[in-house]
């Protein structure tokens, strides 16, 4: 019960302290459950993180519910969802007013150019970190590239380019390894 709480109060900390949305907390999370605490596996969380993008809803949420339920079950899901919201929640409720108010305060817009500036520079290192643990062959890396520039020079939806890359991953695939599997 103790680790249970243990990981929820890494996810409240994770809510509490990351803005920007998943995509900035992806390191985090893969620092403090990875590295530092080591209550998972890189290469576990790595999967996870993959599943949660694929999946509707939040990232950070589906992250924390996945991570919860892999290692707590359901119960693990539910608390670890409800720890990284609550911050966010909390938050919102607080400033929400004080933000209206204030938005066309010329700090307060200079401050929110910054944080973009910095969330930007941590999104690009969650997928540099990422792309370590995923391009292990000329095919990934092929794919990878591809997905990006179909992403960028023809804003290419997401789904598609999700459901092309789990299809071309399966294709890929050898046919002995698909049938171990089963």
């Amino acid at each position: 019960m103790r680790a249970l709480w243990q990981l929820a109060f890494i996810f409240l900390k994770i809510g509490a302290f990351t803005f920007g949305g998943g995509y900035v907390m992806l390191p985090i999370i893969q620092h403090e459950l990875g590295q530092k605490h080591k209550l998972i596996e890189e290469e576990t969380l790595d999967d996870i993180i993959a599943l949660a993008q694929s999946l509707p809803g939040v990232l950070a949420v589906n992250t924390a519910t996945l991570v919860g339920y892999k290692l707590h079950g359901k119960k693990g899901a539910a608390i670890c969802a409800f720890a990284v919201v609550l911050p966010s929640f909390c938050i919102i409720v607080l400033l929400a007013k004080l933000i209206i108010m204030y938005q066309d305060n010329a700090y307060v817009q200079g401050a929110f150019q910054a944080v973009r500036s910095v969330v930007i520079g941590m999104i690009v290192a969650a997928a540099v970190k990422m792309s370590k643990s995923c391009t292990k062959s000329k095919a990934q890396i092929i794919l990878l590239v591809t997905a990006a520039l179909l992403a960028i020079c023809f804003n290419l939806h997401p789904i598609i380019l999700i459901v092309a890359g789990a299809i071309v991953g399966w294709v890929l695939s050898r046919p002995e390894e698909r049938e171990a599997k089963k």
